[in-house]
């Protein structure tokens, strides 16, 4: 008898204790970055002088489903939900060299996460883009 009492109690303790389920996970607001930089907030620095520029969305819903960046010799960036990618000339003081700038916004799996990169060359210049689609080609903004 005894023990049933205090076995009622406890639970009573525990149950009466027990934290409220809202109070378990805290809410927290989603960090939706702008999509592209606007002028003057540019990717690149002063000393790149951009004579092309083109603007891409990923147009699946899912943005780890397939959209993805590569401009060599760097490494293939996936699950891109945007960017945008320059063309033009880095003048480092020996002159001007030949450059591509890109900007861009990815998804990790928990949240989107921005990114930049550049890659110079006398050679070849190329990015590939694959699964999404162009929303602005033409002069720098």
């Amino acid at each position: 008898m005894h023990l049933s009492r205090f076995c009622v109690l406890l639970l009573l303790c525990v149950t009466g204790s027990w934290p409220a389920p809202s109070a378990l996970a805290q809410d927290r607001q989603a960090s939706t970055p702008s999509l592209l930089p606007e002028p003057p907030n540019q990717a690149f620095p002063s000393t790149f002088k951009p004579t092309f520029q083109w603007n891409y969305i990923c147009s699946r819903e899912n943005a780890a489903a397939g959209c993805s960046l590569a401009c060599l010799p760097n490494a293939a960036i996936s699950s891109v939900v945007a960017a945008q990618i320059w063309l033009g000339s880095n003048d480092l003081g020996n002159g001007p060299m030949p450059a591509v700038y890109y900007y861009f916004i990815y998804f990790n799996g928990r949240e989107r996460l921005v990114g930049t990169g550049f890659a110079q060359s006398n050679r070849n210049l190329s990015c590939q883009v694959v699964g999404m689609r162009v929303s602005y080609s033409g002069a720098p903004k």
